[in-house]
């Protein structure tokens, strides 16, 4: 086997591998001979097919087997020949000019030589919290709000009460609807209507109206009202009052766990701990990653990489946008330009190579264990855990996605454990509900 290396550039290489076309060839005829004793074809017994038979029916097919298998092979044989790392996977193309010959160019950008990472000198700032009682009765209220019952109620509407209304908005021409009242029901308090509606509906009864001026947003959807005042006539059609459900015995089963109130408290700390655990895990991810790119920011990484994380963040952007705009009733805005995703993109490049070689430089290996921990943490919030775990083992993405990040919060732990470490005490909320 012939091998020649290109280098393009700081990353880029150029492979040429050669091999005499007889191992092509011989590679086609063992591969024919499998398959004469194995196929079955009408008209002749199990393992007495002629070579001439398999090859006129599986000819193409034999041929694009033989040259992946032989282009893998060789090629794993070059870059351990050479001692090339290469960052992704090379782009391939044949060389039909070498007469007599298989041949091909594999172009790909090479891992960097990562000087000796250093992580003695880094000052690392690490998240710790705690879930007290307060923080399990919190949770508890809150599965409680999720499983609140409606009654109706004949008193004025407060907060926390569920008020279906029926309204008409008015001014500068505009009358929408133009015939009749539109419905809205909202629960006051949560926000999720014009506050001047809100505070206009604290205080009304059932079939009581109301006349009162709003102010829309310059962004409102639709253009008629926005950045416009004008008039809403507001009419009360139902009030309910939320009912929670005691925390009792039959509240406990209805979340399948048996044992009673103290076995669900139970079961709540232990998703909680479980919950803030990840969460101070990925804390500490960001505080090592930022300390590590202070320090390597200047090395450099390859282009096709950085290109690919842009194309990628540039994917979940669009996605976004198009679920906000979508949700608001409003156009998509324009992608956002690629280039302006690259430097956001080199350093998220740069900071998984570190982090992978920390991980190489110091034999550090995957715990199983810690991936089914992050794997029943992200179930534990959903209602049925167990399909989330199915839907995980089942999608290789998935899971390779979620090993990949519980590697890299193992590296995190290992160069907390190897650097000057300043604890800083939160609360469960600060951790899970930062800003709330």
């Amino acid at each position: 086997m012939q091998v020649s290396v290109e280098k393009l550039d700081d990353f880029a290489r150029r492979v040429k591998v050669s091999v005499p076309g007889e191992r092509f060839q011989e590679g086609i005829h063992a591969r024919i001979r499998e398959l004469s004793k194995s196929v079955q074809l009408k008209g002749f017994r199990q393992g007495k097919v002629p070579p001439l038979v398999i090859e006129k029916r599986y000819g193409q097919q034999i041929r694009d087997e033989v040259t992946q298998n032989l282009i893998r092979d060789t090629l794993t044989e070059a870059f351990q020949q050479h001692n090339l790392r290469p960052a992704h996977s090379p782009n391939v193309t044949r060389d039909n000019a070498a007469a007599g010959e298989f041949a091909y160019v594999a172009t790909f950008d090479v891992m960097p030589e990562f000087p000796a990472i250093e992580v003695a000198d880094l000052e690392i700032s690490r998240d710790v919290a705690q879930a007290t009682d307060a923080d399990i009765d919190g949770m508890i209220d809150t599965l409680r709000r999720q499983r609140m019952s409606f009654r109706p109620v004949e008193r004025p509407a407060q907060a926390g009460d569920f008020v279906a209304f029926e309204f008409v908005i008015a001014g500068d021409g505009v009358r929408i609807p133009e015939e009749g009242a539109e419905r809205g029901l909202t629960a006051i308090g949560q926000k999720a209507v014009l506050p001047e509606i809100e505070d206009a509906l604290v205080g009304m009864t059932a079939d009581e109206t109301k006349t009162i001026s709003a102010t829309f947003a310059e962004d409102y959807r639709d253009t008629r009202l926005a950045g416009k005042t004008a008039s809403i006539e507001i009419k009360v059609t139902r009030i309910n009052e939320g009912v929670l459900p005691d925390v009792d015995d039959a509240f406990a089963r209805s979340f399948n766990i048996p044992g009673g109130v103290e076995a669900f408290r139970r079961e709540v700390r232990a998703n909680l701990e479980r919950e803030l655990g990840q969460a101070l895990s990925a804390r500490l991810r960001g505080a090592v990653v930022e300390q590590l790119l202070k320090k390597y920011d200047h090395l450099g990484v390859p282009n096709s990489l950085v290109t690919e994380e842009a194309k990628t963040l540039q994917r979940q952007a669009v996605a976004e946008m198009t679920e906000r705009a979508k949700r608001a009733g409003q156009p998509v805005p324009p992608e956002p330009a690629l280039e302006s995703l690259k430097d956001i993109a080199r350093r998220r490049v740069l900071a998984a190579m570190l982090l992978n070689e920390i991980a190489v430089k110091n034999s550090l290996r995957l715990d199983e264990n810690r991936v089914r921990t992050a794997l029943a943490a992200i179930a534990s919030t959903y209602e049925d855990p167990s399909e989330v775990v199915q839907m995980y083992q089942q999608d290789q993405r998935l899971m390779n996605s979620l090993r990949a990040r519980v590697m890299d919060e193992q590296v995190a732990e290992w160069v907390a454990g190897h650097c000057k470490v300043t604890e800083v005490e939160r609360t469960f909320k600060e951790v899970l509900q930062p800003g709330a």
